[in-house]
């Protein structure tokens, strides 16, 4: 097995691939002049801050050290980085290839991986040269955004997959609409950041404009690097790299994203050459769409544009070894209804599929997604439950996990998708199933609070649990906020859908602080005074046919008062009066040389975050004053969880199982004299009220003990008022320890049928709270004796 891993990846990375021909660069690259800034010489503070950026605690590579022993132990070793990065800074790069070495752990691609082709070879780098790939890294990623064309948004700060799924989803739709054939093809690159050529890779940065002293670090980096393939914890001997980048290397997606987006560069000039003919007559569609080594593309069914793709993926093959590999893509025919379409696109040699499709993990389809098309993703989220132990854990554990992987699992494609209500409310019975009862499914008394109420901001009264379908809405708003402030997106211009809602929300949030009146329309936006036309005059408005409200900006209506020519049919009293009102606000505006800014209303920068729209979406909704009181004490999770049923009165006390007509105990368990409500039980009664007044005295707090005619919250917000501020976070955690505990011995009363007992709770509690204190409850430490006298 050692020798067969061998001799594959020797052939894969050690072996260099041969080129018969070049492309000239010259016509697809504009060299930038602000690459040269570059090779500037390294300094201590920024190898340090290369360092910090790295991952503390991945696995370490063949020196055996990570990350996080390197921050450790920086002080003591920095001298010694500073002299290698001189070296390299001065073009001595020979004795590197001695610490340039990697071990390459194979991770499988499937679960029935049964071949060498079937794992991902990730290299597990030595720290020195991660160290220095991590620092041209990080200078070398500001620039990327205005390298790399628009339609490769892979490692780019500030572009997404879902951006290119935007574009390929919105191009497919407006081919459909336009009714004529297209072809959409979904091409696999074979062992993409294995196989590409160094001598593309130089070509390419070269003609960007790269510095000859970058150039020469990425060399070091590239030629003097070796590989032993990791088996069974053992190293096999060493492969010396020919071709291809290291994944895992902190340069390498960087790299291959400059090298792709030739590809992308190259169809874009062919389609201006009329060597491929245009895919829309009058919509500026991007003819390919690249993330990483996902490519899309779409094409004209005819024989001659499907031989010129042919050709142009074969000769970039060819230049960069990036190969298409035909039988593992895909074809899908949009629109094409005649039979002698079928075998010009069958003459390519990929299989012929239909949508919906799956791209970057998410299902393409023209329209709306349906149900089935999205049960996968219910299978997903349901398929993680039997791998935890459930009944191991308390509700507050099971929380954590619904809110950190529940929650997150669907956001990818609610980034872009918006599910049939059924799919949400199948995904929140998982999550709601998995907190109370920690299965799928869970019923009646299981549940102890509504799911609207548990799916609320922790400020609202709720445990903080997203609402999907809220979620979903605010994610999505994006799209609408890019489409007004970001002409760069490739998809800008093609008209992307939104539900009336996802309008109605966006139109209320936002406002336009005028500028030149370009970007602004001027029937539609609110852009006078905060308000719109439409608001301002809406009988007027309808006046305005419908394609000149939607395109008219604000620079054109003020020319010489066009807005006004634009007015159709026979006014009114009514009109007359509104259009008088909308002349007179419009002669105070004044356009200026600056560009229109939209304005974000729900935060203090003015610019859309998906968090303040999520919360936006709750405006209205009555605050939880003692959120805070529960949320940010110092206790373990499980007694935070239990306050917050305690403030809604969800506890499974007497009273409660009585209003359900189960059965239940008639007397407090503890005093056998009132029944038992939640307030008696932590307050009101004897009992209680001793306990109180022992742990406040032994903790020498200054506030009085529970009263009968308050609640816990209320109370706990007033005993603050009398308590000091160095005591407050002290009597914070003894709040929740002594409600907890009191909890816990009346189920011990009912359940165990031990004995009432003031004495040995308050002792028990003494002894809790010296464990609190113990494990981190600061406050805690700052009240309790000295002593620590638990008796």
């Amino acid at each position: 097995m050692a020798s067969a891993a061998f001799v594959h990846f020797d052939e894969l990375l050690g072996t260099e691939a041969g080129r018969d021909c070049i492309l000239d660069l010259s016509q697809l690259i504009t060299p930038s002049p602000y690459l040269l800034e570059l090779d500037a010489p390294f300094d201590d503070e920024e190898i340090w801050n290369a360092v910090k950026r790295l991952p503390a605690r991945k696995a370490p590579g063949p020196d055996g050290f990570t990350a996080e022993f390197l921050r450790a132990c920086w002080p003591t070793v920095k001298a010694d980085f500073a002299v290698v990065f001189q070296q390299l800074y001065d073009m001595r790069g020979r004795g590197f290839a001695r610490l340039n070495q990697a071990l390459l752990s194979l991770l499988p691609k499937r679960a029935d991986a049964s071949c060498l082709r079937d794992y991902r070879p990730i290299s597990l780098i030595h720290l020195v040269p991660k160290v220095f790939a991590k620092v041209l890294s990080l200078r070398l990623a500001p620039r990327l955004d205005a390298l790399v064309s628009n339609n490769q948004n892979t490692f780019i700060p500030g572009r997404s997959l879902h951006d290119n799924f935007v574009l390929v989803r919105q191009s497919a739709r407006l081919l459909h609409q336009l009714g004529a054939p297209r072809v959409m093809l979904k091409l696999d690159l074979a062992r993409a950041f294995d196989s590409i050529s160094w001598p593309f890779l130089f070509e390419v940065l070269k003609q960007y404009g790269f510095g000859d002293r970058f150039l020469e670090w990425l060399a070091i980096l590239l030629s003097s690097a070796s590989t032993k393939v990791l088996l069974n914890g053992s190293p096999g001997p060493p492969i010396w790299h020919r071709q291809g980048l290291r994944q895992g290397d902190p340069m390498s997606p960087q790299l291959f994203v400059l090298a792709v987006d030739t590809l992308g560069r190259l169809f874009k000039h062919v389609t201006e050459l009329g060597i491929i003919r245009r895919l829309h007559p009058s919509r500026p569609i991007p003819p390919i769409s690249l993330y990483a080594d996902d490519v899309v593309l779409f094409c004209h069914p005819q024989p001659d544009d499907i031989e010129a793709v042919k050709a142009i993926l074969q000769l970039f093959g060819r230049v960069s070894g990036l190969r298409v590999n035909f039988p593992k893509s895909t074809a899908t025919l949009i629109r094409c209804e005649d039979d002698t379409v079928l075998p010009v696109v069958e003459s390519l040699g990929c299989p012929i599929v239909k949508l919906p499709i799956t791209y970057l993990g998410i299902p393409l389809t023209i329209r709306r997604p349906t149900t089935a098309q999205l049960l996968p993703l219910v299978d997903r989220v349901a398929g993680r439950l039997p791998t935890w132990k459930a009944w191991l854990m308390n509700r507050a554990g099971r929380l954590a996990l619904v809110k950190s992987v529940l929650s997150a699992i669907p956001l990818h494609q609610l980034l872009v998708l918006a599910p049939p209500k059924r799919i949400l409310r199948m995904l929140e019975r998982i999550q709601r199933g998995f907190l109370w009862a920690g299965r799928a499914e869970a019923k009646g008394g299981h549940c102890h609070v509504n799911w609207r109420r548990v799916a609320r901001p922790r400020t609202l009264g709720g445990l903080g649990v997203h609402d999907l379908e809220r979620t979903g809405m605010a994610l999505r708003t994006r799209w609408l906020w890019f489409s007004k402030t970001d002409e760069r997106r490739a998809w800008a211009g093609l008209d992307l859908q939104f539900s009336a809602e996802e309008q109605a929300f966006f139109f209320a949030s936002t406002h336009t602080s005028i500028g030149n009146g370009h970007n602004t329309k001027f029937w539609e936006d609110r852009w006078i005074n905060g308000r719109s036309v439409r608001e301002i005059a809406p009988l007027l408005h309808a006046c305005i046919p419908k394609r000149r409200r939607k395109n008219r900006t604000v620079a054109e209506g003020l020319q010489a008062h066009l807005w006004a020519r634009e007015i159709h049919g026979v006014l009114g009293v009514h009109e007359i009066g509104q259009y008088l009102l909308l002349w007179r606000l419009l002669e105070g505006i004044a356009l200026s040389a600056e560009p229109d800014k939209l304005i974000w209303k729900w935060t203090e920068a003015s610019t859309y975050t998906a968090k303040s729209t999520y919360l936006a979406s709750f405006h209205g909704s009555i605050a939880c004053n003692h959120w805070k009181l529960t949320w940010k004490s110092w206790a373990p999770p499980k007694v935070k969880f239990f306050l917050w049923l305690v403030s809604l009165d969800r506890c499974w006390t007497a009273d409660r199982l009585d209003r359900h007509g189960l059965q239940h105990h008639t007397a407090c368990p503890l005093c056998d004299q009132a029944p038992e409500t939640m307030q008696h039980l932590l307050l009101a009664r004897p009992f209680s009220r001793q306990v109180w007044h022992e742990i406040l005295s032994w903790m020498r707090m200054t506030c009085r003990a529970p009263a009968n005619d308050s609640s816990l919250l209320d109370w706990w917000l007033n005993a603050r008022q009398d308590t000091p501020q160095l005591m407050r976070k002290g009597l914070a955690s003894a709040t929740l320890l002594t409600s907890w505990m009191l909890w816990k011995h009346r189920n011990d009363c009912i359940f165990d049928r031990v004995q009432p007992s003031v004495h040995a709770l308050v002792s028990r509690i003494k002894a809790e709270a010296r464990l609190w204190a113990t494990a981190g409850a600061a406050g805690l430490r700052v009240v309790l004796p000295t002593s620590w006298d638990v008796h």
